[in-house]
């Protein structure tokens, strides 16, 4: 277990313990500046964006919202939070919670193809220790969509829907995946403790130390595990996958991963036969591990969003242009990145084979059939991925 950092020993009188927060802050410059792997100003360039936005991603679990006696979702990961490659198809959050507490969530449960939550041991800013505690993979659902689910360490006898709570502090992951980005509905719920007493109690000093440290943690700890994380995926050779796991993922699914690499001048012509399963998809991300700008540029695709020959064969192309076919992924002017497709308990693990071409070759090296788009056609796929992110709450 690695060692949690601890400030019970210093005092508010002097700013020891902001400058041991700066201190951390600024450790983070190793991620960008001593990585071997980034070698370019457009890399470290990124880098120092991602930087920022593990700060932005740990303020809220740590420092705002991690009392589990009165918890609320929070959005965990978002169009402008994408650390740990979440899929484009999925709305996390997340919530503190206790294992001596009874929870109540409760409202409409939507209609994203997949609905999911999972109760976790300790925190995610200590990820080595967050682990999978329960899941809860369906939930049954009452007149107007209306679902009810208890958590708790002990089912209660009328509890339709439950959720096994750990010992002591845990937390909930809530994952909704949408296959249909403009017509499926997000779910509105709320969570709340059923013993809590309000007004809560004042904020103490001790309070405020204990997440200080809990923050920091999270910016040693949490990326020392992503830093590792993307080191599996360069196990594979550019313009190739494997299958590995992620311990603190979603256990469901079965992640694929590999790096890519594509110079301006080039594409890349990914095919896959796809397996049976109710969800797959397949995205392309930074080095750093992040997702790219889903909401504005197709960097993703997913089983429905995609278009797949009858025989099963999906066909994608991975370009820093247009190339008018309509399952392009858009490289967006990086030459190299990380490339990750997703299949969600299905019955076998295909891997897409990736051929490199120059990109001048392109449309003599793809089939005739290969499903193309014209620009105004584009352009609307573009314009409803970007509207569909505020309009399921996701932005």
């Amino acid at each position: 277990m690695t060692a949690h950092t601890s400030f019970e020993h210093l005092k508010f009188t002097q700013p020891d313990i902001w400058r041991a927060v700066v201190k951390a802050m600024g450790e983070l410059e190793a991620l960008v500046w001593k990585d071997p792997r980034v070698t370019d100003d457009l890399t470290r360039a990124e880098g120092l964006r991602y930087l920022t936005r593990l700060i932005a991603g740990a303020l809220p679990i740590t420092m705002e919202e991690s009392n589990p006696n009165y918890p609320r979702f929070l959005q965990l990961l978002s169009t402008h939070l994408q650390w740990g490659l979440p899929s484009a198809d999925c709305h996390y959050q997340w919530a503190p919670v206790h294992g001596d507490n009874v929870y109540r969530i409760s409202g409409d449960r939507g209609t994203a193809k997949m609905f999911d939550i999972e109760s976790r041991r300790n925190q995610f800013a200590r990820l080595g220790e967050w682990t999978l505690h329960a899941r809860l993979p369906k939930a049954e659902v009452g007149p107007n969509n209306h679902v009810d689910i208890v958590l708790s360490r002990k089912r209660p006898a009328d509890a339709t829907n439950w959720l096994e709570l750990p010992e002591g502090p845990g937390e909930l992951i809530f994952r909704q995946y949408f296959y249909d980005w403009t017509t499926e509905q997000a779910a509105r719920l709320t969570i709340i403790n059923e013993g809590a007493k309000y007004p809560p109690p004042p904020l103490t000093q001790a309070d405020i130390r204990r997440n200080a440290a809990l923050f920091c943690d999270f910016l040693s700890q949490a990326t020392a595990i992503f830093r590792g994380s993307v080191e599996t995926y360069y196990t594979a050779p550019a313009n190739t996958l494997a299958f590995d796991g992620i311990d603190y993922g979603w256990r469901a699914i079965q992640y694929g991963k590999g790096p890519y690499e594509c110079a301006l001048d080039e594409a890349l012509i990914l095919e896959c036969q796809l397996p049976k399963t109710q969800y797959w998809n397949v995205q392309i991300g930074s080095h750093f591990w992040e997702a790219r700008d889903y909401h504005l540029r197709q960097t993703s695709l997913n089983g429905h969003q995609a278009r797949v020959d009858e025989g099963g064969i999906f066909r994608a192309v991975i370009s820093h242009d247009d190339p008018g076919i309509a399952n392009w992924l858009d490289a967006g002017g990086h030459p190299s990145g990380l490339i990750t497709i997703r299949y969600y308990e299905a019955d076998t693990l295909p891997l897409p084979t990736i051929r490199k071409v120059k990109r001048s070759q392109l449309d003599a090296l793809l089939p005739a059939s290969t499903p193309r788009l014209s620009a105004e056609e584009r352009q609307k796929i573009l314009r409803e991925r970007a509207w569909s992110m505020p309009r399921l709450g996701r932005i």
